[in-house]
C-alpha cells in the first residue's frame, strides 16, 4: 500500500515538472526572438507565434504576449494550432510533445520563413531550427540548427548559437 502511494506521489510530481517546463518555454521563446532576423516579408503586420499541441503551453505563451505585447516593434499575437494545418502566416511555431512532427511536415512550414521550434528528440539534427532538451544536470536547454535556420531565410546571431547545448 505505502509503494503504492510513492508511486501515485512521483507519477504527480512527474507530471508537475513537465507543466513547469511551459511556465520557461514561453520566456525562452521570447527571448529568441531577439537574436534572430526574419527575412523582410515577415517584418511588417502582427509578429504570430503558433502553439500547436499542448494547452498548457499555449496559455503560458498567452501570458508572456499578454506582459511583453510586442516583439521586434510588432504587436505579439499567440495562436493555439491543433494541426499544422492550421498554421497560418506565423514568424514563430512552436510544437509540442503532444503533437508528432516530421522533418517533410517542417519543410514546409520553413519555406515560408517561420522559426521552427520543437521538444521532440533529436529533431533539430532532422529539420528544426530549435529543439528543447532536458539537459545532464536536467535543465531545460536547446540545440540549434543554424544551417536550417539560414537556408529559411532566417538570420541566427552566434550569441545564440553559444548558447545552445548543440549547434547543427
Amino acid at each position: 500500500m505505502l509503494k503504492c502511494k510513492l508511486l501515485l506521489v512521483a507519477v504527480i510530481l512527474s507530471f508537475g515538472v513537465k507543466a513547469q517546463e511551459y511556465k520557461y518555454h514561453p520566456i525562452f521563446i521570447y527571448n529568441f526572438s531577439k537574436y534572430i532576423e526574419w527575412p523582410s516579408s515577415n517584418s511588417s503586420g502582427d509578429f504570430v507565434i503558433s502553439v500547436v499541441g499542448n494547452s498548457n503551453a499555449y496559455k503560458e505563451m498567452l501570458s508572456i504576449s499578454e506582459k511583453k505585447k510586442t516583439i521586434k516593434n510588432q504587436n505579439l499575437v499567440v495562436k493555439k494550432c491543433n494541426s499544422l494545418d492550421e498554421i497560418e502566416k506565423s514568424n514563430i511555431v512552436f510544437v509540442t510533445k503532444s503533437k508528432s512532427i516530421t522533418a517533410e511536415d517542417i519543410q514546409k512550414i520553413e519555406s515560408q520563413g517561420v522559426l521552427v521550434i520543437t521538444e521532440h528528440d533529436q529533431m533539430a539534427a532532422r529539420g528544426s531550427h530549435i529543439n528543447f532538451i532536458t539537459t545532464q544536470d536536467s535543465k531545460i536547454g536547446f540545440e540549434l540548427n543554424t544551417t536550417l535556420a539560414e537556408q529559411s531565410g532566417l538570420k541566427v546571431a552566434s550569441s545564440l548559437a553559444g548558447l545552445a547545448a548543440k549547434t547543427y
